[in-house]
């Protein structure tokens, strides 16, 4: 019979061809029971846990939990063998709400995150779109009582005024020279940044709860040198391209190369879409 098999193979070349072809590598086709909450593998405060994603192949997700046994401070660090794989990482409390997530930069081989979180299992979730990496990821738990300082609660960010701005249609208002004394500090950095009222594209790399459960408050990876300033606007998009309703953002902190902003949508809400533009002041 194998060889009566193998002749008919032979006979009709084409149809092997077709075969072939029809081949597909689906996403998470091959990512086995932990692609999904209910195949989370357990790993332990302190101890190194390592594993391997492969986009390339169907291996796109991995989930994982641990037990948290009281309020305080969490911390998280995934080392990627490859610091170029395309990798976002999210991490969930028991409900299944997003306490932080954010998206692996290539230019580190290690991501760390630090979160408030409250008692009970947490999950992890870490998945790549394309590129293979092994990694390894540890956790860290202090035990803190975050409600008994003010040094846990996040700094104010503005008001409910500040959310659900809509974005300028035309260039900012223009705000004139800058008042007050010189501060003999150096002068602006020699970066040129683009003209006023033009569109900044960025990246949101972290993004956290906002107070009470009330938006997000977001880190994007553009800033000062980038003409963004504080009471810039912007728009979160998604990967097709597309507006997110809703997903008008605010900044309220910036850096020469990062800002904070606050948004009004959740991070459920937010999920991969990822990308946003910045109107530049």
């Amino acid at each position: 019979m194998k060889g009566m098999s193998h002749r008919r193979w032979l006979w009709l070349p084409g149809f092997v061809l077709w075969a072939c072809g029809d081949v597909e590598v689906r996403p998470d086709s091959k990512s086995g029971e932990d692609f999904e909450r209910a195949g989370a593998q357990q790993i332990f405060f302190d101890k190194l846990a390592d594993d391997f994603l492969d986009g390339t192949n169907g291996d796109n997700t991995d989930w994982k939990f641990m037990k948290v046994p009281a309020k305080g401070f969490l911390k998280f660090t995934v080392f990627w063998d490859n610091k170029e794989v395309d990798a976002t990482v999210e991490v969930r409390d028991r409900f299944g709400v997003i306490v932080q997530s954010w998206t692996h930069s290539k230019e580190l081989e290690k991501d760390e995150q630090e979160m408030k979180v409250e008692p009970g299992t947490h999950f992890i979730r870490l998945h790549v779109d394309k590129k293979a990496s092994v990694y390894t990821i540890e956790g860290h738990f202090d035990a803190f009582d975050t409600d008994a300082t003010d040094e846990a609660v996040p700094e104010a960010l503005g008001g409910d005024d500040l959310l659900g701005e809509p974005i300028p249609d035309a260039t900012p208002v223009d705000v004139g020279p800058r008042k007050g004394k010189p501060t003999g500090k150096p002068g602006p950095r020699p970066v040129a940044p683009p003209p006023s009222g033009a569109s900044v594209e960025g990246t949101i790399f972290r993004m956290i709860a906002g107070p009470n459960g009330k938006g997000t408050i977001l880190t994007l990876n553009v800033g000062e040198e980038k003409g963004i300033r504080i009471g810039s606007q912007g728009q979160i998009w998604c990967p097709a391209g597309g507006a997110l309703p809703g997903g008008t953002l605010n900044v309220t902190k910036v850096n020469a190369k990062s800002a904070t902003a606050m948004t009004a949508v959740t991070p459920q809400v937010i999920g991969n879409c990822r990308d946003v533009k910045v109107k530049a002041q």
